[in-house]
């Protein structure tokens, strides 16, 4: 037997069948993409999902596109300016990798664990 919040849930998912509300969702009928999920960390998934829910990017995309953007300056760049973006740049490098390094030891954590 069903508890009452089943029946009723079940019930508000006919209502909304019934009035089409389901018709047009993004990705309707087509098969979930999994793969991106399951390849990260069981750790953090969860985080995952929710940047990906709020169209929020990681922060290591962010960091690779900012090293990219930096990079390009640089090409340009002389003299004082130069400088300062070779060290923004060795910065956020650096920042980078100790953020990498922490998803790596993450995932070698899920595989002993």
């Amino acid at each position: 037997m069903s508890s009452p919040f089943a029946h009723l849930a079940e019930v508000r998912i006919k209502e909304a069948i019934d009035a089409g509300e389901f018709d047009n969702l993004a990705g309707s009928g087509q098969p979930l993409d999994m793969d991106g999920y399951f390849s990260a960390p069981s750790s953090l998934r969860a985080g995952f999902g929710f940047l990906k829910s709020a169209s929020v990017v990681p922060p290591e995309v962010t960091a690779m596109q900012e090293i990219a953007g930096l990079r390009q300056q640089l090409e340009s760049a002389i003299g004082e300016r130069a400088t300062l973006l070779r060290k923004q740049l060795q910065m956020r490098e650096v920042e980078l990798a100790m953020a990498m390094e922490r998803v790596k030891r993450a995932m070698k954590a899920d595989v002993v664990g």
